[in-house]
C-alpha cells in the first residue's frame, strides 16, 4: 500500500474515534433579589431562588437559607429559627421568639 492510502485510512479511523462534546450544564435557576423596609429594625434583603429564600446579612456575613414550604396562597419559607410568609409586596419576617416584623418591598 502506498503511504497516501495508509494516511487516508488512518485519518478515517481516527475521525471515527472523535467523541461528542460534553453536555452543557443546566442553566442556573432564575433568582430574584428584593429589599424590604421593615416596621422595625434594619432593611431585609432576600434572594429568592428555586425553592429557597436566602436572607442576606446586613454585615455581609453568611446568608440564612430558608427552604420553601407548601402554602395555600402566597409564600412561606421557614427554618426552625427563621420564617418569611407573605403575599405580593408584603412579608412577615420572624426570628426565633421575637415579635414578627412586617416588611414591604422597596
Amino acid at each position: 500500500m502506498s503511504k497516501t492510502i495508509i494516511l487516508a485510512l488512518a485519518t478515517v479511523l481516527l475521525a471515527g474515534c472523535e467523541t461528542d462534546a460534553p453536555p452543557k450544564a443546566a442553566p442556573p435557576a432564575e433568582t430574584r433579589r428584593v429589599t424590604y423596609g421593615c416596621d422595625r429594625g434594619p432593611d431585609l434583603t432576600v434572594v429568592y431562588g428555586e425553592g429557597t429564600a436566602s436572607i442576606i446579612g446586613s454585615d455581609g456575613g453568611a446568608a440564612v437559607v430558608l427552604p420553601q414550604k407548601p402554602a395555600a396562597s402566597g409564600v412561606w419559607y421557614e427554618t426552625p429559627t427563621h420564617s418569611i410568609r407573605g403575599k405580593g409586596d408584603e412579608v412577615t419576617y420572624t426570628v426565633g421568639r421575637m415579635v414578627p416584623m412586617t416588611c414591604k418591598a422597596r
